[in-house]
This record gives structure tokens, sequence and C-alpha cells, in this order.
């Protein structure tokens, strides 16, 4: 076996290289493949917008010839693995021993040919949760293998993520190991190069921005009782006539942008960060976290916020235009932004990217299943509610679209939060498929997930329906689940997955997710028929047949827990939603708690306790109206 590699570029060089490791381990074909960086229209491709981010790949492997080209380094990666995923290759869940790779036993089973152009430019992910180094590497590496192209590293470090692994926050039975942001900001050039490694597109910063602007050392949503510097203070956004810090938390606390001095040290931080930081491709330029929290002084309350954000997002492109920058810079239609500006539009469409993140959505239903626009609420400073119907959401993108016609994405939330309302993962897999469908249809171009890299239990369906569709939307919803499900459960896949779509129709993902109300009779009644529908899914475990890969026995196993998992979660939901909030906090506490508290490490790359219990902590607060 021979591998030629005509490109250089780091990519192209772990693609020569992950292409030999596999193939040896599936049979050192005697073949000499040939891999390249090329335009590939000459293949019959068509021509795209931008061949650094638009992927396209070439494969043509035969007796005569053995091809693997790409239009850049990183869609050669994506093409090698699709290559290894056409002959046999399955990549189910980030970290090695979830991939399968057989062993061929003829020649010509390595022959095989596709040609292809992704169906949208943005494909990834953003880091949520907890997460240690390992986790946050084990995905950068799986990302590709499936077909996502970026990575968002949220913040400047992504300390508060890895604090709250290392830290192990509500996981008492776990040792708390000390860390630090000088061990983020130690490691974070480890993670970059995983990411540069294979050409992902890097995303960076987003929360921070402001609570820098202001002098603060908080990073993530920490409180800070040091008071702010004075010279500082009449940059913070009046709030209630009060200019403080928003709930302690800097993050959360927004600025005054009719101050021309937070203004001029907020556009003098991002050119700094762009010149210091070359290799990030996209930088995103948010305003605070949290809602009704935007000035309202004399000269900011006659403009909405996203009019003085865009104001704000102009002169930053001017600044970096005179600094010789072409940092592409993201802006985000996020609580109080998502009301569209009035006055003022988007000057150098070409600098931006739009991304539109409805994170009060519903998951019950898709965007495809979309009724007729709803009117745009009445925008009423600091006294904003926000929607969870996806009408109203999509007239806060329309009207955005018009004041800024750029390219876009959806920053969106399934498994971020709703997939926790969904144990058996399959409708809210089902709904990423819809949406991705839909997605050119709403004038985008791609997902960033907003979402926990920890979201496998009881398996990966979901990330790997996102990855597979943002990808090649012409695959059937049908034929990537029954991919899967064979890869993962063997012979006994196709009769698993009705029942788990049985459980997964009895819950609901807007409960989760705090919307609606909390006493839901239905809701109750659902869940009482949790343990009969889980009933044959136990069965099936204690007599599926025998396992043919290590992967499909681990998988096996994690479903007899999911099974005890998802019998006590519905015990606390069922009380919960008939009206017997005491009872239902008992159960949570002393028996869903303890059970994945105690399960934590048996799979810690799948099962993010952190991120679990935060959700209903909050979705069973007896409190709750």
């Amino acid at each position: 076996m021979q591998i030629l590699c005509h490109c250089s570029e780091a990519p192209a060089r772990f693609a020569a290289s992950e292409l030999k490791d596999y193939l040896a381990r599936m049979g050192m074909p005697a073949l000499s493949y040939e891999l390249d960086v090329c335009d590939l229209s000459d293949y019959g491709l068509p021509p795209v917008a931008d061949a650094a981010l638009d992927d396209q790949y070439y494969i043509d492997v035969n007796a005569e010839h053995q091809l693997i080209f790409g239009n850049n380094a990183r869609a050669l990666l994506l093409g090698v693995y699709r290559y290894l995923t056409r002959i046999g290759c399955r990549f189910l869940r980030p970290g090695k021993e979830f991939e399968v790779v057989p062993v061929l036993e003829c020649l010509t089973a390595f022959y095989t040919s596709e040609a292809h152009t992704a169906s949208m430019r943005h494909r990834g992910v953003c880091l949520e949760g907890a997460s240690s180094i390992e986790n946050i590497v084990e995905f950068l590496d799986w990302s590709p293998k499936v077909g996502f192209n970026s990575f968002f590293f949220q913040f400047k470090y992504p300390h508060t993520f890895l604090e709250r692994w290392y830290h192990h926050i509500y996981n008492p039975l776990l040792p708390s190991v000390h860390w630090t942001m000088e061990d983020s900001q130690r490691v974070m050039p480890y993670l970059t190069e995983a990411a540069a490694q294979r050409g992902l597109l890097q995303h960076r910063v987003g929360h921070g921005w402001t609570s820098e602007v202001l002098g603060c050392e908080a990073t993530g949503w920490d409180t800070e009782a040091a008071s702010v510097a004075p010279e500082n203070r009449a940059m913070i956004a009046e709030v209630n006539g009060k200019r403080e810090i928003f709930g302690g938390v800097p993050t959360n606390t927004n600025l005054c942008l009719s101050n021309p001095q937070a203004v001029k040290k907020f556009a003098d931080l991002v050119v700094a960060y762009a010149k210091d930081n070359p290799d990030a491709d996209y930088l995103h330029i948010w305003l605070a976290d949290a809602s009704n929290n935007s000035c309202s002084c004399e000269h900011c309350r006659d403009l909405r916020p996203s009019d003085h954000y865009v104001a704000l997002l102009n002169y930053l492109d001017q600044k970096l235009t005179q600094a010789g920058s072409s940092m592409r810079l993201v802006l985000l239609l996020y609580v109080d932004l998502l009301w569209a500006p009035e006055h003022n539009k988007i000057e150098n469409p070409d600098r931006f990217v739009l991304m539109f993140a409805p994170i009060t959505r519903t998951f019950e239903s898709s965007f495809a299943d979309h009724g007729p626009l709803q009117p745009e609420p009445e925008f009423r400073l600091n006294q904003l509610t926000f929607p969870s119907d996806l009408e109203t959401n999509l007239t806060f993108l329309k009207d955005w679209q018009k004041a800024a016609p750029c390219d876009s994405f959806v920053y969106d939330y399934p498994l971020g939060r709703a997939h926790y309302g969904d144990p058996a993962y399959v409708g809210i897999a089902r709904i990423i498929y819809r949406d991705l469908q839909y997605n050119h249809a709403l004038g985008l171009n791609g997902i960033n997930s907003c979402q926990e890299l920890r979201a496998a239990f009881p398996n990966a369906l979901p990330n790997y329906v996102m990855a597979r569709v943002s990808m090649d939307t012409s695959l059937s919803f049908e034929a990537i689940a029954d991919e899967y499900y064979e890869a993962a459960y063997g012979k006994q896949g196709p009769q698993l997955w009705p029942l788990m779509e049985k459980v997964s129709a009895l819950f609901s993902t807007d409960f989760a997710m705090n919307i609606g109300p909390r006493v839901r009779p239905e809701l109750a009644e659902r869940m009482q028929q949790v343990p009969a529908a889980l009933a044959p899914i136990r069965a099936l475990i204690q007599n599926h047949g025998p396992h043919v890969t290590s992967v499909q026995a681990t998988m096996w196993r994690e479903l007899e827990f999911f099974v005890d998992y998802t019998l006590t979660l519905a015990k606390a939901l069922e009380l919960a939603t008939s009206d017997h909030p005491a009872e239902a906090t008992a159960v949570y506490e002393q028996e869903f708690k303890p059970l994945i508290q105690r399960h934590e490490m048996s799979d810690q790359r799948g099962l993010d306790v952190y991120r679990v219990l935060h959700i209903y902590n909050t979705a069973l607060n007896p409190n709750r109206a």
C-alpha cells in the first residue's frame, strides 16, 4: 500500500496519515492512493462561492486508479473519512472505542466512488456544558469523520466549561481537581492546534467582550464582587436608573453604546484580538448575556439596542479595515437583539455573518412545520418577553435579513437543553433533520449547535444526524437512522428502533426547557405509560443476539442504564406534572440525582451530569408558577 499526498498543508498531511492508519487496520490493500487539493470542476463538480469555506471532495478508487481529492485541505480530510465510511467504517461517537473498522477480505471491497459538494457552508458545534480536555479533543477528532467542518471555542478561553468538569460541579461523588484560568490558558494552544490539524474553521470568543471593556476579571457567568473602576463606571449600561454590574455577573452586563469611550475600547479589544489570533476564522461579536438589561440612559433609549449594535459593528468593520484585517465577524440575533434595527444597516455585508439564535424556541415541532409568520411583538425597552413559537422567531429573522444581507447560519440549542426532555433521542433527532432540511428555505447556510459535547446517552444519533444532513441534505432520515442503529446495535437494531421511537414520543422537550405550565395532566398520563414502553427494551437487552463488535457490546450495556435512568426520570416528571411538587422533588433528589452521579464515570463521554442537573434543577422547581 502506498499513499502519495501532493499537498503539504497540515490537514492534508493528517489526511494521508489517517488513511494509512485505517487502511492498515482494514487489511492493507495493495493499492496506491493519490491525495491532492485542487479545483474539482474538471471532475464534474460545480463551482462554489468560496473554495476555502465551501467543501467539495472527489473519490474514485478502482483497479486503475485510487484518487481522493478535495478543493481545500479540510475537504480532502473529509473525503478521506467519507471514503472510509463508504467501505465500511462507522464513527458512532467521539472516542476511538466507538469506531467500527472492519477487515475487508477482497481488494474490490476497497473500490468505491463519490463526488460531493457540501450542502451547507456552516457545519459545527459550540462548546457548552462540562468538558475535560480529552472530551474537547475527542470531539474535534470526531467532527470531520462525520462531516462537521468547524468548532466554536466560546469565550477567549473555554475556562468555564473545563472548570465545571474538573471541579465536578453537581457531582460530590467525584473529587474536585484544582483548575484555574491559568490552566485553561495553558491548554488553549493545544486545543486550537488539534482543530487546525484537521482544518476545522475556528469560531472564537462571543461572550466576554463587554465585561473586558469594563475591566472585570470574572470569566464565564461568575459573579465578581469587586467594584468597577470609577473611570469605567460611565460605560456600564444604565438599567432602572443605575449603572452597576447586572446581577453581579460581568458577562451579563451591557454597555452604554452611546458612550464613545465604550465603543472605542470595544473596538480596540477586537482589533487587538484579530491581530494576535490570525488563526481564528470567525470572531463572534456579542453583547452581554441575559435579557432586559440594555442601556436606558437619555442618549440610548430612543434607539433599539440593535441599532446601537449595528452602529458598533460598522465601526468595528472600519477599524479592522484600517488595521488591514480581513477577519470575519459574526453578529448575534439573541434575546433583546432579536428585534431588528429600525434605522441602521450593515454597511459591509462581506465582513459579517448573521447568526440567528432563537434560544426560547420550541423543539416540539420543526421550523419546516411553521404556520403564517406572526407580527413582531411590540418592542418595549427592558420589558420584553421572548416567544417560544416558531412563527414569531422567524419574523425576527426575516426582519434582520433586510438589515444584514450577508452570509448566515442558525445557532441552535437542540442538544444544549431540549434533548434532556427526550431521553430516547429519536424525536429530537427528527427535529434536527427537518430543521436542517428547511435551513436553506429560511435563507440560512448551516448550523452551529450550542451544545454539550457529552451528548451521547444512550447514543449520539442526534449529533450524527446533524453532521450527516448538513453535509448532504439529500439523505433521508430513515437511511441515516438505519445505518446508525445497525452499526451501533447489530441485527437487533431494527427491532430496537420502533421501541425507542415509542419512548421518545411520550416525553416533552418543552417541559425540560420550561416552556408551558408545570402542571400538565396529559404529560403526567404519558409518564404513566413509560414503564410499559420500556419493558420490551429491557427484554431485548436480556435476549439480544451475539455482539459483532466491541462497540455494540458497549452500546447494549449503556441501554441497561438508559432504562433505569428513564424510569426514574419519568417517575419524577409524573409527580411534577400531576401537581405533586414536593414528592417530585423527593424522587429527583433521593433517586434520580444519586443514580446519574454514580453512573457518570461509567460513561463520562456520553452523560454530562452537570448539565442534566442544571436543566432539571429548574424544570422541576416546585416554586415555578
